[in-house]
């Protein structure tokens, strides 16, 4: 691989965890994000329509990041990443099928995310000035409209193809010789997928606590090995 790739590549791969830290400082103090998304109709809404400025701008850097992925810089590091296993003599079938699959995860993450910064302002403008039928009507509407992006997003794009991702990664890695990259990527992906258990069993959403900061330092480590020419 090329110096010029190798550190376009690197650069990808430590924009993640950077990255991250925009929607947790801005969503958290203005909406106590994460952990707002559990929150009902009628606590959340209010947030939401007090805080439009915050909710913009930190669902805005959201879009570019997703849960210790990055949404759009993904599909280009998927492509990358692509390239950089065809380097390292790792590249054919299973490596067009990592990139569809990281690409794919970009793509659902920012599908679910978009409803923050379209239709969920739209609908905490109307609870604000809507009587209590009407309230209630928007708050049954959030919450079918968040069901369904959270599925999508998190489940499908933050969990599911990720996770996948991630364990492909990992295998990669260890057959081309990098062991601890190898395996804490092999780490990542298996909570990222014991997160989607969270269906039958809601307990397992708590792992998505460790799956991400996890995540975070293995991009980190990734892109220093990267950088230093030693992947």
């Amino acid at each position: 691989m090329s110096a010029p790739s190798r550190t376009a590549l690197a650069a990808l791969l430590a924009l993640q965890p950077a990255l991250f830290a925009v929607p947790m400082v801005v969503l958290g103090q203005a909406i106590g994000w994460p952990g707002s998304l559990r929150l009902p109709a009628a606590e959340i809404l209010p947030l939401i329509h007090a805080h439009p400025g915050a909710v913009q701008l930190g669902y805005t850097a959201y879009l570019l990041v997703s849960l210790a992925l990055v949404s759009l810089a993904l599909v280009p590091l998927a492509f990358a990443l692509r390239g950089w296993m065809a380097a390292k003599g790792q590249g054919g079938w299973h490596a067009d099928a990592l990139a569809f699959l990281g690409a794919a995860a970009g793509i659902l993450k920012m599908l679910g995310i978009v409803r923050w910064l379209s239709a969920m302002p739209v609908l905490a403008a109307q609870h604000a000035s809507a009587d209590a039928a009407g309230r209630a009507m928007l708050e049954a509407s959030f919450t079918a409209l968040n069901a369904y992006a959270g599925a999508v997003g998190e489940l499908l794009g933050v969990q599911l193809t990720s996770g996948l991702w991630l364990l492909g990664l990992g295998t990669i890695l260890l057959r081309a010789g990098h062991r601890w990259l190898g395996a804490w990527g092999l780490a990542s992906g298996a909570l990222f997928l014991a997160t989607t258990l969270r269906i039958g069993l809601p307990e397992a959403a708590a792992l998505q606590a460790v799956a991400v900061p996890v995540t975070l330092l293995w991009f980190a480590g990734f892109a220093a090995t990267v950088a230093r020419g030693r992947a």
